[in-house]
């Protein structure tokens, strides 16, 4: 049995402040061959994902909002915003399944932000994404301008 205990989630959140991505993540999993990848992740604000899906059938993602306030976006082919979902353990909505082949990408809409997700493995980094080729990659310093942007447009279509 696996204890979750409140203090792995200080240590985790403490370890995304300190990395340079702004982003740690957990794993429950023991390997990446397993078949259902489980594991936390703590976002700070300006952590990045570039927008990406996932083409091969039935790799779903599913993201529970633990801590925090993040947002899940999905975009059409052509980058717009078609659907946001404001996460957060005390609002409406805690958590998301974002279905194969969509493009999406998740971010903290506040600090200390942790989200659990589960999606299918093995996990096999050269397959695993299809960047947006409409988003800036994290190594590209375009990508904080991008994000804010994101940010915007989440407030716009959401309030929040």
């Amino acid at each position: 049995m696996i204890r979750i205990k409140k203090e792995l989630i200080e240590s985790l959140t403490e370890a995304a402040r300190r990395s340079s991505r702004k982003r740690m993540n957990y794993n429950l999993h023991k390997s990446m061959d397993e078949n259902v990848q489980r594991f936390f992740n703590a976002f700070e604000t300006d952590s990045y994902v570039r927008p990406h899906r996932h083409v091969q059938p039935g790799r779903f993602e599913l993201f529970l909002c633990i801590r925090g306030k993040g947002a899940a976006i999905i975009f059409a082919d052509d980058a717009n915003i078609t659907d946001t979902s404001i996460l957060s353990p005390e609002g409406e909505c805690i958590g998301v399944e974002i279905p194969d082949n969509t493009w999406h990408t998740i971010i903290a809409l506040s600090p200390d932000t942790v989200f659990f997700e589960v999606k299918e493995g093995p996990y096999m980094p050269i397959e695993d994404k299809d960047f947006a080729p409409w988003a800036p990659d994290a190594a590209d310093p375009g990508h904080v301008d991008y994000l804010k942007n994101l940010r915007e447009a989440i407030l716009l279509r959401t309030g929040n």
